[in-house]
């Protein structure tokens, strides 16, 4: 018999458990109740959750205001859309949440963004990190920001142009399309800003001009055609000072006044 000592018993656990879960209390108050006890979520900073105890971000407002129990998470801070579909997807692997009492949001980030599957120690320092086990990482190379990760990768990066990018995250989105539904889950994609409307602070760009007819129509069909939450802030004027996200008031306006009420339509 082996016995295993506490530290031993504390990494296991953490392998386990992929997503971030918060100990967020309650802040507003329930609209409807969806009846589903998990939500969960990918995306970027606007999905991220940056306080430990208090909601800054809709996932946590959906939580109070649908009646949902938990939050599930692997978003992170200034991820791309193979993070967001990989970090998913393994989440769902190793956790295993049941379909029939969750449902799951993605919300698709910027396409000019690169992130990578690596050994942790290929990770230079950075304040935001997301664990596959022990010692694989997600490495962030995001084009305004990428202090995260070792000069092979910017420089990969620089192989890339805007048709190919758009290739990459189109077959991200289609391969966690096809993986959730096979699966049976509940799930809406949001884009966490409509590209089609010119945008500072951001170099993610349109990319239904670089796919082929029939991929352009699969797409359309994904995505969730609702207002997003960086221009649902621009015309309340509720962004934060960096002029590109939404503040927490954005975040919960637009996740009541939007989110919510789309949310009641297709929910049954």
């Amino acid at each position: 018999m082996v016995v295993q000592t506490p530290a031993q018993i504390h990494n296991v656990q953490s392998v386990c458990m992929i997503f971030k879960t918060r100990n967020i209390p309650k802040q507003v108050s329930t609209v409807y109740n969806f009846g589903i006890k998990k939500l969960i979520v990918s995306g970027c900073s606007y999905t991220y959750n940056q306080l430990e105890n208090v909601a800054d971000t809709w996932p946590y407002y959906l939580r109070d205001l649908g009646g949902f129990e938990q939050v599930l998470d692997s978003s992170l801070p200034g991820a791309g859309n193979s993070h967001i579909s990989n970090s998913l997807i393994w989440g769902l692997e190793i956790d295993r949440p049941d379909p029939a009492t969750s449902l799951v949001i993605v919300m698709w980030s910027g396409h000019d963004r690169d992130d990578y599957i690596v050994p942790k120690d290929y990770i230079n320092e950075h304040s935001y990190q997301f664990y596959y086990t022990q010692s694989v990482m997600s490495a962030i190379n995001k084009a305004a920001d990428n202090h995260s990760v070792q000069e092979e990768l910017k420089t990969f990066a620089l192989a890339k142009n805007n048709e190919s990018r758009a290739v990459e995250s189109y077959l991200n989105m289609v391969k966690t399309y096809q993986y959730l539904k096979s699966l049976n889950y509940r799930f809406l994609f949001l884009n966490f800003i409509d590209t089609k409307n010119p945008v500072g602070g951001t170099n993610s760009f349109e990319i239904r001009k670089y796919l082929p007819k029939s991929a352009q129509q699969k797409y359309n069909s994904m995505i969730t055609d609702i207002m997003d939450p960086y221009h649902f802030s621009v015309r309340y004027n509720l962004l934060s000072d960096d002029n590109f996200h939404p503040n927490e008031y954005g975040q919960l306006r637009w996740t009541r006044s939007v989110l919510m009420p789309y949310l009641q339509t297709v929910i049954v």
